[in-house]
């Protein structure tokens, strides 16, 4: 059955015979590409150059773009021409970039200022503020600091007991503190006396929980045990006598994203039941709680130190439960000091109670 347009054979499209002229026509069209084709090649490589160029173009102005909000000042990243204290403040920037809390930022980048020696360095620090504020007043306001974290600590007791002392962000150092000022892990301010109910002791570098001797202490993470066993002997001025107490501790590495080594203490135990150089998973018994060594009554005192990582290369106590105040931490910029991250679990961080909402007069 045929159409204008050919013959259609069993469903099939057959098209037309060409004519002479058509053929002609498609030898000249041939003809003329043959003789256009080298002049088409080298349009196509300008056009293809072009292309390429513009692209690049546009991937370093993006680049450059984010080199100028990202903080690129490598000095004080890696620490090799900045004093100890630098390294934690751009750390923090790091972090305050990370998730776009622009005042903080701006109060990092102001005590950089105030803190860095080299000219060149504090005038690039003068301009990136600038682009700092622009974004910071910007938009809606930034979110609420959350602390930076390394999760793989577990509750090292079964259970819930009250709170009696937390760590002194200003500064726990034991008695080498003595400042007179108990700076909690929310920012508050307190004055540091044994009554206290949450800020007994100037300086402290741990948590300690009130519970009853014999209470079973887990491990806090996978580790192996480094110390267990009785602590040299000490003069405790709060009991006026000579104590030792028992305790624990146990190393754990950490190798994402980078090897991390802590250590955990588990201190004033009654009995200890692993060994030195034993391996034990989280959770694992260690030992039952008591009022051994420097102590006023039956509890844990429980600590985390970084081994790796810390300012003055050596170790360094930190809080397990991170920084949450608004301002600086001056724990994490001190020369002896250390970046505090949030390293408990999902679910596992022990309640602080009403030591976590407290609020007191300075007098």
């Amino acid at each position: 059955m045929k159409d204008s347009r050919g013959v259609v054979d069993q469903g099939r499209y057959t098209s037309p015979k060409p004519t002479r002229q058509i053929e002609g026509k498609r030898d000249a069209l041939r003809r003329w590409l043959y003789a256009s084709a080298p002049m088409l090649a080298g349009k196509v490589r300008r056009l293809a150059t072009s292309w390429a160029v513009a692209t690049l173009l546009i991937f370093c102005a993006l680049l450059y773009q984010f080199v100028n909000i990202s903080p690129v000042f490598a000095q004080g990243l890696t620490g090799s021409a900045s004093p100890g204290s630098l390294v934690g403040l751009y750390s923090q920037l790091v972090r305050a970039l990370d998730r776009q809390d622009w005042r903080q930022a701006l109060r990092l980048v102001d005590e950089l200022r105030r803190q860095e020696q080299d000219p060149a360095q504090r005038y690039d620090l003068e301009s990136y503020r600038l682009e700092l504020e622009a974004r910071a007043y910007a938009g809606d306001p930034p979110p609420p600091p959350q602390p930076a974290t390394l999760p793989f600590l577990h509750k090292p007791f079964a259970g819930t007991f009250p709170v009696s002392n937390l760590f002194d962000h200003d500064l726990p150092l034991g008695e080498a503190d003595d400042n007179g000022r108990f700076l909690t892990v929310q920012g508050q301010v307190w004055i540091p006396n044994p009554s206290h109910p949450c800020g007994k002791s100037d300086g402290h570098a741990g948590y300690d929980w009130e519970m009853p001797i014999g209470t079973p202490i887990l491990a806090a993470a996978a580790g192996r045990v480094s110390l267990a066993r009785a602590e040299p002997e000490f003069y405790c001025p709060a009991l006026g006598r000579s104590v030792r107490g028992l305790r624990v501790r146990i190393l754990h590495e950490l190798g994402s994203p980078e090897t991390q080594w802590f250590e955990t203490l588990y201190a004033h135990l009654s009995q200890i039941q692993v060994r030195e150089g034993q391996r034990v998973s989280p959770e694992e018994v260690i030992g039952l709680s008591g009022n051994s060594g420097c102590s006023s009554g039956p509890h844990l005192h429980f600590e985390v130190r970084r081994l790796n990582n810390t300012h003055s290369g050596q170790p360094a106590a930190v809080d397990p439960y991170g920084w949450l105040g608004s301002g600086l931490d001056p724990w994490s910029i001190h020369p002896q000091g250390a970046e505090s991250l949030s390293l408990w679990q999902v679910g596992q961080a022990p309640s602080l109670g009403s030591c976590w909402d407290l609020l007191l007069p300075l007098d």
